[in-house]
């Protein structure tokens, strides 16, 4: 019999009002502080009432059974879709793969493995959907999987917190307006399947090997396992989940919307694909520059998770990678959202030295980037030229060699000792 201590019991998911799931979770002691005592929800947008026992709880267990692997611990369910409990298995072996210094040892245990039949899945043509945030991994799914008409799933309770309603309902107005622009209907969802953790403790833990909890392993799963009682209520055969990472590190960059977790998750009427995989991120900045070009409408590329409030800071990394990204393109990032002036690319070319050493993921994102402005150099906007005459001579290769003395110390450090360290110095 398991530890009592480490056990987790999923006692109810109720459907409240037609379109919001509720649990109740019991949780052992030594459980416990792993999660902040707020109860976990998803509310939607669309009646989810006829939704079967076994579908109900796959979004709870897709952000429980992640956190319950790592710390141990066991967890029990009434009846749970035979589809997805398969490929939760699947999911957790993917994990430990990725992050081998990491035991991922908790268990799931269902009274009852369920499957709809497919002769009692909702009688309606076959639909598909895409995770939509408006970003450049967004968009050019749109761009790629528009004749399919795919609905646009955009979750709040994620990136966007509970804190930030103006920048929620800034991101709902232009997502819903973009989507009825281009003839495809949005679905917005809301979950606290953030807030439900203690996501403070787990990353003391934990995030020295996951680079944070959220990027590093929630996020990909998580956000997937919210939209099964939409598919089963909607008809929704194939959720497309907008790739990330690029090609040549897709496999070898430990990442939460990894090709080895998210192309085998499944419910009962459902696939998931993680979409655009083999692009790099470049590629898709193209797509969207041709966009541009072809319709000369503006368009807001959302990619911004430092400013206070919505919109794009043009100071950050990832704004700046952005921008350079769309002149490359020959596209005037101010037609895609960056409202970029005489200072920006000043302030690259001191920033971007100081960003890249060690990160190999980013030295990739701007050597994608390099190349591309070499090959369009005739389409460079004039502003752009002199940065990108500094950028092409900077030796971006050599950035992923310089690592400092002091990670590479801390690496060597056991974990219990490591985690000693931090609870007595910070």
């Amino acid at each position: 019999m398991a530890d009592e201590a480490y056990r987790i019991v999923v006692r109810q998911a109720k459907v409240v009002n037609g379109n919001a799931v509720h649990y109740e979770v019991e949780y052992g002691s030594k459980v416990r502080p792993y999660f902040s005592g707020e109860p976990f929800f998803v509310e939607y947008d669309r009646d989810v009432g006829s939704v079967p026992e076994g579908l109900l709880v796959v979004p709870l267990l897709a952000n429980l059974c992640p956190v319950a692997w790592v710390i141990g611990a066991d967890v029990f369910v009434g009846k749970l879709d035979r589809a997805f409990h398969d490929s939760l298995e699947t999911a957790k072996a993917a994990f430990a793969s990725l992050y081998p210094r990491i035991k991922f040892r908790g268990s799931l245990t269902a009274r009852e493995l369920t499957e709809v039949p497919e002769a009692e899945l909702p009688a309606r043509p076959e639909r598909t959907a895409a995770f939509f945030s408006g970003g450049v991994d967004s968009l050019g799914t749109f761009l790629r999987r528009r004749g399919e008409n795919p609905y646009f799933i955009t979750i709040w309770g994620g990136d966007i917190g509970f804190s930030q309603p103006d920048i929620w309902h800034e991101v709902k107005r232009y997502n819903e307006a973009f989507g009825r622009a281009n003839g495809i209907e949005s679905l917005f969802v809301k979950s606290s399947l953030r807030t439900f953790l203690n996501e403070e403790l787990i990353a003391f833990n934990f995030g020295r090997f996951t680079h944070g909890w959220w990027p590093g392993v929630q996020h990909g799963i998580g956000m997937v396992g919210l939209c099964a009682p939409l598919a089963y209520s909607l008809g929704i055969g194939r959720l497309y989940v907008p790739s990330a990472l690029p090609p040549k590190l897709a496999k070898a960059i430990p990442d939460g919307s990894n090709t080895l977790i998210n192309n085998r998750l499944r419910w009962s009427g459902t696939k998931v694909q993680l979409e655009g995989e083999e692009l790099t991120r470049q590629d898709k900045v193209a797509l969207i520059a041709d966009y541009v070009h072809a319709t000369g409408q503006k368009l807001n590329v959302r990619v911004c998770w430092s400013n206070k409030s919505y919109g794009n800071c043009c100071r950050c990394e990832k704004c700046l990678r952005t921008i350079a990204a769309l002149s490359a393109e020959g596209v005037d990032p101010r037609q895609a959202g960056f409202p970029v002036n005489e200072d920006t690319f000043r302030h690259l070319k001191e920033q971007l030295p100081k960003w890249l050493p060690g990160n190999e993921l980013r030295v990739e994102y701007w050597d994608e980037i390099r190349n591309r402005s070499v090959a369009n150099r005739e389409r460079l906007r004039e502003e752009a030229r002199e940065f990108f005459d500094w950028f092409g001579r900077l030796d971006l290769q050599s950035y992923k060699k310089k690592r400092g003395w002091f990670h590479a110390l801390v690496d060597l450090i056991p974990h219990p000792v490591f985690l000693f360290l931090k609870r007595t110095f910070i």
